[in-house]
């Protein structure tokens, strides 16, 4: 998956992306970045844990686009807090109205899929087991979502962590009901209906000969 946005001859990471927009609201230190995204669930939209967001934010520092100062709260050790630049709001501004026209519909998951049809590597019973667990992860996932979570989230945080949660849950509906009717087409036919037809591969090279 394309996780990069593009300004001209500068990119930038939706982790960057999202880090740079969360100091672009007010100073803030590394642990407030990581509790934002835990409470907010931001984890569901972007790939993002600890170590991620300490990366970030010394690359965006390296970049010139936030800068790091001290700040000490009574006898509490200093801790270093982090302040957007204007390059770096000027950056935000950019990012966010580029690259809106491009639609990316593929998942890591739509890879392994194609090659389990591809491929000879396994079995149809390792092929369906494979699949199998991918719907009970799904299934985990919308149990570990339930709708009323987004009334707890739209409290807290508005409407648009509202807006992202229902889109979380609508892809991951439709990807458990996709492969609720593969699996039911496998169990009719099966899965060598997937499979690509035996000599494709001697057909594509044999044209370019």
């Amino acid at each position: 998956m394309n996780d990069t946005l593009s300004v001209g001859e500068n990119q930038i990471s939706s982790r960057e992306l999202f880090v740079l927009g969360v100091v672009s609201r007010a100073p803030i230190h590394g642990h407030g970045i990581n509790r934002i995204v835990e409470i907010s669930g931001a984890e569901r939209w972007v790939d993002m844990s600890a170590k991620h967001v300490y990366y970030v934010l010394r690359k965006l520092e390296g970049a010139g686009l936030v800068e790091a100062m001290e700040e000490r709260t009574g006898a509490l050790p200093p801790r270093t807090v982090y302040r957007i630049t204007p390059e770096g709001r000027r950056s935000l501004w950019q990012w966010l109205q580029s690259d809106v026209g491009v639609v990316t519909t593929a998942s890591p998951f739509d890879t392994r899929f194609a090659m389990l049809a591809y491929a000879d590597a396994l079995n149809e019973e390792e092929t369906l087991d494979v699949l199998r667990r991918r719907r009970a992860a799904l299934a985990s996932v919308l149990e570990d979502h339930p709708p009323q979570a987004e009334l707890e989230l739209r409290a807290a945080f508005g409407s648009a962590a509202a807006a992202m949660f229902r889109k979380t849950r609508s892809l991951v509906d439709a990807e458990l009901a996709w492969i609720d009717t593969v699996l039911t087409e496998a169990a009719a036919h099966g899965w060598d209906a997937f499979r690509v037809p035996d000599g494709i591969t001697e057909a594509v090279t044999g044209d370019e000969e």
